[in-house]
């Protein structure tokens, strides 16, 4: 605990209700997904005002107490656990309003506390949306939180990170002061640009928030899209697949593009994700006598005649494609469909992409478990497209390396695969049964809680799904991955092999942060 004197302090900044003492409330927001705990918080502060921050971060400095945020909690690489117990954790929740919707300029101003599925209602309400509009757990997942892990998912195959997304920042320093990036910062502009100058936005994200405290962001505008095709094929091998998703990518032309193997195919349809009553993938587009759509009806036929169900699949994949036109989005699905086609794919009934488009932000359930109630935790690498095939390849003899271990404690394993622009993402999954703790239950639906929520902890093998975790990441080090969500988990600072890129950010930090008390130990930064 911080001494009485800390916390009467705290409180008269931030309010009685907004500080939070208690051993339960500290321990589950100091708790993330990666079942490796460190210290717990001495107290968690809620503010409501970015000004009660900022106070309440120079006093912290003051007092050496350090600060460690915490977005909406979704982080599986310790991205918030706390390095020491003499920390305060700030839960940005409470910084949640959506400040400015410019339509002329394309920007919209948001606190960072925001979650990604409030923005994108808003947003959507008015024909808009920001290009990367959220993670898949955007139901909690901040706006701050993306932007620190830096993450991927709706709108990254052709609009990148979210870090893509950020015009300008504002952002409280580890001792109080405010600092606002781009052109926000000119004394008689607006954010419509975020490099005015060197690109100091660009300091503040995937930091994994050890470089402040963001409590606003600029983002882009887009139109929301006129037109959407949705499509999924079956292939019987990954090699396949995956050349066909880097292909895919090549073109440029998907705005999501993501595959699953059969772990995944199986638990969707315990999910409730059937496909065999899936729309065909171009049901949707009228037969005209233009070229374009001549071209299309033996594509159209070809799916009708090709559904399969997704458990029947050994591996799949998944497109969304958006456009103007619904001619240009069908020319751009018909290229998607040609690479598929020449690499063995067939198509399948499109519900999953169709659900993912129609309900965004669904709940997290069949993204943080498995479909009987089993723990997952993945590990990730972030290739250039053409190491993708062979670090899924190599990913594959380390599974069978590992068949005999992993079957004897009943280990399973699942891979996601998808692109952000012409970065490729290899995300594998461990999953087995475990005692899944408050944080996890409270994310999921009563009648789910109620049944896992008797699943009791299994260490010994916890202990052995966390070690080939690890082996999984150092395999991918050697490989030459990078990373998002670096969190205090993946091997920053051992992975630059450049000395005078090492000093600078050591520099950069000591000059945001001279005493360290920004989320210590994030980015391997101490």
């Amino acid at each position: 605990m911080l001494d009485t004197r800390h916390l009467e302090e705290l409180r008269g900044m931030l309010g009685q209700e907004a500080l939070l003492t208690d051993e339960a409330s500290r321990r589950y927001f100091s708790t993330d997904l990666s079942f490796q705990p460190q210290a717990v918080a001495a107290a968690v502060i809620r503010p409501a005002t970015v000004e009660a921050l900022a106070q309440a971060a120079a006093y912290c400095h003051a007092q050496d107490i350090a600060l460690v945020p915490r977005g909406g909690g979704m982080s599986y690489t310790r991205g918030y656990v706390p390095t020491r117990e003499h920390s305060v954790l700030v839960d940005m929740r409470g910084l949640n309003r959506i400040l400015e919707i410019n339509e002329q300029d394309m920007y919209v101003r948001v606190q960072t506390g925001c979650t990604w599925n409030d923005l994108y209602e808003a947003l959507k309400a008015k024909g808009l949306r920001t290009p990367y509009y959220g993670p898949l757990s955007g139901l909690y997942a901040t706006v701050g939180g993306a932007l620190s892990q830096n993450s991927l998912f709706h709108g990254s195959g052709i609009h990148h990170t979210a870090a893509e997304s950020c015009l300008g920042l504002k952002v409280i320093l580890a001792d109080g002061q405010v600092v606002q990036t781009g052109s926000s910062a000119h004394r008689h502009s607006n954010g419509f640009y975020r490099h005015f100058g060197p690109d100091l936005t660009g300091l503040f994200t995937a930091d994994t928030g050890a470089f402040g405290l963001k409590v606003e962001a600029c983002l882009r505008l887009i139109k929301m899209p006129a037109e959407t095709l949705c499509a999924s094929y079956g292939f019987e091998m990954l090699e396949a697949m995956l050349q066909a998703q880097t292909a895919i990518a090549r073109e440029g032309i998907a705005s999501e593009c993501y595959g699953f193997d059969p772990f995944y195919n199986a638990g969707f349809e315990d999910k409730g994700f059937t496909l065999s009553e899936g729309l065909s993938v171009l049901a949707d587009v009228a037969v005209s006598g233009k070229n374009l759509f001549s071209g299309l009806k033996s594509a159209v036929k070809m799916a009708t005649q090709g559904r399969k169900v997704l458990s029947k699949v050994n591996y799949s994949l998944h497109i969304a494609i958006d456009g103007p036109t619904q001619e240009a989005v069908a020319s751009m699905l018909l290229i998607a469909e040609t690479i598929v086609t020449e690499n063995g794919g067939a198509p399948i009934g499109n519900s999953i992409p169709l659900a993912f488009r129609s309900q965004p932000f669904g709940g997290v359930r069949t993204i943080l478990l498995g479909s009987q109630g089993e723990v997952w935790i993945p590990v990730h690498g972030f290739f250039p497209l053409s190491r993708a095939v062979d670090a899924a390849l190599t990913t594959e003899r380390f599974f069978a390396e590992n068949a005999e271990l992993m079957q004897r404690h009943n280990i399973k394993y699942s891979y996601l695969t998808c692109f952000s622009g012409a970065e490729f993402v290899i995300e594998p999954s461990l999953y087995w049964f475990d005692e899944l703790g408050d944080f996890r239950l409270d994310l999921i639906e009563p009648e789910y809680r109620k049944d896992w929520s008797a699943i009791p902890a299994d260490p010994q093998t916890r202990e052995v799904a966390l070690k080939l975790r690890e082996e999984l990441r150092e395999l991918y080090f050697e490989l030459g991955a990078c990373h998002l969500q670096l969190g205090k988990y993946y091997p920053f600072q051992r992975s630059i092999g450049d000395a005078g890129a090492r000093q600078l950010l050591a520099g950069l930090k000591r000059l945001v942060d001279d005493k360290g008390l920004m989320n210590p130990g994030s980015l391997g930064l101490e």
